[in-house]
């Protein structure tokens, strides 16, 4: 069956890249054709730019506040850090402006499937419709969403978003959530049911990527792993008490644009590492997947339901139940 993967952009994510990865090899392993939408980032809208050249002519009259004119940026996309991995490792449609129902045709899509991370939180999507599959109108195939995450337990929906994304919440043939909390979240405001269960990066082992990060090298210092996306007063205290108590040596590690790591690089940290302490989603996740000590503080900027779904199943010992769950979900809503 050829797969269409609608998720957020590949960009400078670790674990973004790495749920993709995941999902692609579950739906390899059963035999499916999958192909991941690869989507250009958002461009800054020219009116922002037009309304900047105004400002800067209007400054011209003004001495003291005159400025040059805004340049038209370059479109950012993956640095080399990423784009190595993503290019030898996940299958991508060729770069897309937009989500399109040519898109679906030109790789002749028999299902779709939305997910994982945050795909359903508004915030991180400014046309959340399209990760319900509105650019897809009636293109004839199966509609699934595998642990599409809403990231919190509250809705953040304006009334308008809610009644079309209910809508085409509607005409999915299977819907499941990363969040115990999204099943409810779906059930009261967008009318239908859904499962919950594990981000795909959890459907692998650690013998799965092991194989990645086989190349770099052991670290054989003892070290504290610090993966943080928001540094504060509480986890500047939380790491350094930490690190004394057990006579580690902190290894600080960053995200986003701050990012010096390959994907391999990022892995080895978690395997190498005697102790984490991450405010990271998937910085957890790699943490229980290489078995490791670790703490997790909640983001709650980000989004902390996830945390508590994810530790929720950790601390009851329920992650290898979960994971075969998951695994006939995905299989079963693939093959009704």
């Amino acid at each position: 069956m050829n797969v269409v993967i609608v998720t957020q952009r590949l960009e400078n994510n670790y674990g973004g890249i790495l749920q993709n990865y995941a999902l692609q090899k579950i739906l390899i392993r059963n035999n499916h054709s999958p192909i991941t939408v690869d989507v250009l980032p958002r461009q800054t809208p020219w009116w922002i730019y037009l309304c900047s050249w105004m400002k800067t002519c209007l400054f011209l009259f003004f001495k003291a506040k005159r400025r040059h004119f805004a340049k038209i940026g370059k479109i950012p996309f993956r640095n080399s850090l990423f784009g190595l991995f993503v290019s030898e490792n996940i299958k991508t449609t060729g770069l897309c402006r937009k989500l399109s129902k040519n898109v679906l045709a030109q790789y002749k899509a028999d299902a779709v499937i939305v997910g994982s991370d945050q795909v359903w939180r508004p915030m991180y999507n400014c046309r959340i419709e399209d990760m319900f599959l509105k650019f897809a109108k009636d293109f004839p195939m199966k509609r699934i969403s595998y642990a599409a995450s809403f990231g919190v337990d509250f809705w953040e929906y304006t009334p308008q978003k809610t009644k079309v994304c209910s809508e085409l919440a509607q005409k999915f043939d299977a819907i499941s959530v990363r969040e115990e909390s999204g099943v409810e979240l779906c059930k009261v405001h967008l009318g239908v049911d859904a499962t919950w269960v594990l981000d795909p990066t959890l459907l692998l082992t650690k013998e799965d990527y092991l194989p990645i990060c086989e190349e770099v090298p052991v670290c054989n210092e003892k070290y504290l792993a610090v993966y943080v996306l928001d540094e504060n007063e509480e986890v500047i205290t939380t790491y350094k008490k930490k690190a004394t108590a057990r006579g580690l040596i902190v290894k600080k590690f960053h995200a986003d644009s701050k990012s010096t790591l390959t994907i391999p690089e990022w892995l080895a940290v978690f395997r190498d590492a005697s102790y984490v302490v991450t405010d990271s989603f998937h910085g957890t996740v790699f943490s229980i997947i290489f078995g490791k000590e670790f703490k997790c503080i909640y983001n709650e900027k980000r989004g902390s339901a996830r945390f508590k779904s994810l530790l929720n199943l950790y601390n009851s010992g329920k992650i290898e139940t979960m994971r075969e769950f998951s695994l006939n979900w995905l299989k079963n809503a693939l093959e009704k």
